[in-house]
This record gives structure tokens, C-alpha cells and sequence, in this order.
């Protein structure tokens, strides 16, 4: 029977003798990648540009950089975060030792408020507006934290526990007591997302040591109520006809009324006895 042309003559392969050419050829073959999706940034182009450009570890933060995330801080109406999950920097030692892997990253930090600086302005800058100015400090950290707040934080009470969601800035260097140079990170941040006031625990205590005291003073007073007691009871039981004045009185009123009542008697008495005067005739 002829074959008809055209068609597709499909033989059987053999096994083991194409099968490692063709396994062969399917490993060479290039594999297509898949496109990976850009990174999503809170902070635009422009201000990312001027953070790669920011040194470290140098006095003060007077840097372009700086002004730049505050300027975009102040005019956005998203608190940082919105694009890119925030960072919980639990060691703050990673934003000194490497600040590059999270500069211009929103990064979450906790301290305690060290000093709460007064609000101040830049000079030549008015856009930027009234600044605030927090110092964080940790007891289990060599490194603080300096977060400038574009919103009013002047009644944060130093000694508060402050919970800030902010954009690194910078690693800096700055003079600590005794002109001893320490470590610090720069964040910036409308303002703290939330606050514990340490006020309220150390009043508790306050109030605690103030019921100690005054159970003190209680349990020192009952020896002593004890015996005003005692005394009053054994005053109560004296004999009061056995009773003595202790000085003889200056005055004897019952002698004095005696005195006054003869004294009367007598003025009645003679005045009965004297003779009526007689009629006067010069009338």
C-alpha cells in the first residue's frame, strides 16, 4: 500500500539511544528570566540621588540630603511606610555600621526621650518650616538616635518611652559630656506614633512608697496610743472624795459672800435705828 505524501511518518524511537541527545539539548537550552518587578520606594528619585551622596560619621548633618527628606516629610500626606514596610531596627548599632543597606529606608525605632530640644528653624529655608528635635537613648545601647520632627513635640515629657517610624538619613559623630566623641543615627519623622509616659509608673511607685510610709508611721504610734490609754484607764478608777488641790486657792469666794451678806445686814440694821430728822421751817 503507498504511503500518500504529505504526511507525517511517525516511527518509534528506540529507547537509550536518543533519549541523552535530546536530555542534552533541553539543559543547554537558554532559559528565559523572569522580569523582576521594580523596587517600590516612599522617597522619589530625585531625594534618593542626594542620599547616595550623604558621609557618614561626620559632625553634624548640614547636608543637602537632609533638607530634602525633611522638605518631602513636611509636604506629603502619608506618614513614612506607605510604599515600603517599615524596618524594625532593634539594634541601633546596624544603622552606624552599615548605613548604606537601609538609608532613605523607613525604619521603626523605640528609646527613651533623653532631651527634647526646643523647636527651632533654618535659617534661609522657610519651607521647611518650625523643626523638633528628640534624643533617644537606650540602656542596653551604645548608640542614640536623633529624630527631627517636622510636627510640634514640645510636650513630650522627657524620661517618655517613644515608638518612631522615620527615614534614615545619616550615621554622625557628635560631642558627648566630658567632649567624649559618640555615635548616633539621624532619622526624620512628622512626629512619634506612640508615646508611654514613664510619669504614671514612677507616681505608682511614688504612691506605693508614700502607703509604706505611712503604714510606718501607724505601727509606730499604736505603743505609744497604748500607753495614753493605760494611763487614762488607771486616772478613771481614783477614789474622787480622797481628791486634794495641789495648791491652796488665792480666793475663797464662800468667805467673800459672807463678808458682803453681814456687811449688808448691818448697813440695814443701823439705818433703822437712827432718830427721823426733824421738819425744816425755813420753808
Amino acid at each position: 500500500m503507498a504511503r500518500r505524501r504529505g504526511l507525517l511518518t511517525i516511527r518509534p524511537i528506540r529507547r537509550g539511544r536518543l533519549c541523552g541527545p535530546v536530555l542534552l539539548a533541553l539543559a543547554a537550552a537558554p532559559v528565559l528570566a523572569q522580569p523582576a518587578s521594580a523596587p517600590v520606594w516612599d522617597l522619589p528619585a530625585d531625594v534618593r540621588a542626594q542620599l547616595a551622596a550623604v558621609p557618614d560619621l561626620t559632625i553634624g548633618f548640614d547636608v543637602p540630603a537632609f533638607y530634602a527628606v525633611v522638605a518631602f516629610v513636611r509636604s506629603s500626606p502619608r506618614a513614612p511606610g506607605f510604599a515600603q514596610p517599615p524596618v524594625a531596627v532593634r539594634d541601633w548599632r546596624d544603622l552606624v555600621e552599615r548605613p548604606n543597606s537601609l538609608r532613605g529606608c523607613p525604619v521603626t525605632v523605640e528609646g527613651r526621650v533623653g532631651r527634647n530640644k526646643d523647636p527651632w528653624t533654618v535659617s534661609g529655608r522657610p519651607e521647611l518650616g518650625t523643626l523638633s528635635q528628640l534624643e533617644l537613648d537606650r540602656p542596653d545601647q551604645p548608640v542614640t538616635i536623633t529624630v527631627i520632627c517636622t510636627q510640634d513635640v514640645s510636650d513630650i515629657p522627657v524620661g517618655a518611652t517613644v515608638r518612631v517610624t522615620g527615614y534614615f538619613v545619616l550615621a554622625r559623630e557628635y560631642a558627648g559630656p566630658g567632649g567624649r566623641t559618640q555615635r548616633g543615627a539621624l532619622l526624620v519623622a512628622p512626629g512619634p506614633s506612640e508615646i508611654s509616659r514613664a510619669a504614671a509608673a514612677s507616681d505608682g511607685r511614688d504612691a506605693g512608697r508614700q502607703l509604706w510610709w505611712l503604714g510606718g508611721c501607724i505601727i509606730a504610734a499604736l505603743p505609744v496610743a497604748w500607753i495614753l490609754l493605760r494611763r487614762a484607764a488607771a486616772g478613771g478608777r481614783r477614789d474622787p472624795t480622797r481628791l486634794r488641790a495641789a495648791h491652796a486657792a488665792p480666793l475663797n469666794l464662800a468667805d467673800d459672800l459672807a463678808r458682803w451678806a453681814g456687811h449688808e445686814a448691818g448697813a440695814r440694821e443701823g439705818a433703822a435705828e437712827r432718830p427721823p430728822e426733824p421738819p425744816d421751817d425755813r420753808a
